[in-house]
Formats: structure tokens, C-alpha cells, sequence
């Protein structure tokens, strides 16, 4: 039947931005498909396999002298501290100077630990930051004039890794002296 207005019919003309709307929907929808019908399937995704390192990679060993029941080199675990390394060897000796030892210092591979007999101290060169003279923290490496009037400044320090924690003297030299100073 002709149609008795004779106007011609509409046109659907979508915008750009309609069909970009169109466009995503369709994308959607297959990559729903896609999906389920992968989870479905025995389709293999990325298989990861763990294998133990070798021999050498990641081990700690830190040698224990002194006033230590059984001296020798010990493996230590990622995070131990020095108080767990010499545990490992036995334990310190009932005459041993643990107080001239920085017990709560994390080891690291190839650290060498000595722990002094009582009155051995001053021997072993270790140097208390609270009390050394400026000559005396001048002996330490890496630590000049400047950097040993900034240490007798900030005294008393409670830690020895206060000379990292308050910037007095950087981490270069921190892993120089980390072994050779103490804080009574």
C-alpha cells in the first residue's frame, strides 16, 4: 500500500560516537566468549617451574671466633643477626664480652664475627662511639676530621647504626666500619 503522506522514510544514521559504543560491546562480548570457552577447555597457560638454586647462590656464611663453644664458619639464614650466628657455634663462653658486640647487627655473607674474652676488648680495636677521642674515630676508614666532629656532636648515640639512621656518615662507610665499632 502506498503510503498516502509521501514522505520518504527515515534514515539511521549513527554518530561516531555511537558506533565506537557498538564497536566495544561486540569486542566485549567476544572476549567474554573467548574467556569461557578457555577456562572450559584444557587449555595450558604459562607453567612456572621451580627449581632449588644451586649450590653457592644465596648462602650465607659468616665465620664465629673467640670466646664462641665451637669457632668455625656457619651458614646463616636471610635476617640473622649476630646473637643467632653465635648460637649456631655453641653459644658464647661463660667468660665472654658480649657487651663489646653489636648482638642485633643483621650478618651478611662473609662477615667475620669475633667475640672478645671479658678485658679483651680494647685489644680487638673496637671503638665505642660514645667515648672514642676525634683521633680515635679517625682510625676507623673513611672516617676524616669533618666526620668525626659530626659523630662526637650527635653523642650519645644508642646504636651503632645510628650513624646511618641520622645520616652521619654513609652507607660506604657504614659497611667499612659496621664490625669495628660499638656503643656501651
Amino acid at each position: 500500500m502506498p503510503r498516502p503522506d509521501k514522505r520518504p522514510l527515515p534514515v539511521f544514521r549513527p554518530s561516531g560516537t555511537a558506533l565506537l559504543n557498538i564497536a566495544l560491546i561486540v569486542l566485549a562480548l567476544v572476549a567474554l566468549v573467548v574467556l569461557s570457552v578457555r577456562r572450559d577447555g584444557n587449555a595450558e597457560g604459562i607453567e612456572v617451574q621451580r627449581r632449588n638454586a644451586p649450590a653457592g647462590v644465596d648462602e650465607i656464611r659468616v665465620q664465629v671466633s673467640g670466646a664462641v663453644a665451637a669457632p668455625g664458619v656457619v651458614e646463616a639464614l636471610p635476617g640473622d643477626r649476630v646473637v643467632d650466628v653465635i648460637e649456631r657455634v655453641g653459644g658464647p663462653l661463660p667468660d665472654a664480652d658480649l657487651d663489646s658486640v653489636n648482638l642485633a647487627l643483621r650478618v651478611r655473607d662473609e662477615d667475620v664475627i669475633r667475640v672478645p674474652f671479658r678485658g679483651e676488648s680494647a685489644m680487638l680495636g673496637l671503638i665505642d662511639l660514645n667515648t672514642a677521642t676525634q683521633a680515635e674515630l679517625e682510625e676507623l676508614p673513611g672516617i676524616g676530621p669533618a666526620r668525626a666532629r659530626q659523630i662526637i656532636a650527635a653523642r650519645p648515640l644508642a646504636s651503632a647504626d645510628e650513624l646511618i639512621d641520622r645520616d652521619l656518615i654513609p652507607a660506604s662507610v657504614w659497611e667499612k666500619i659496621r664490625l669495628l665499632v660499638t656503643t656501651r
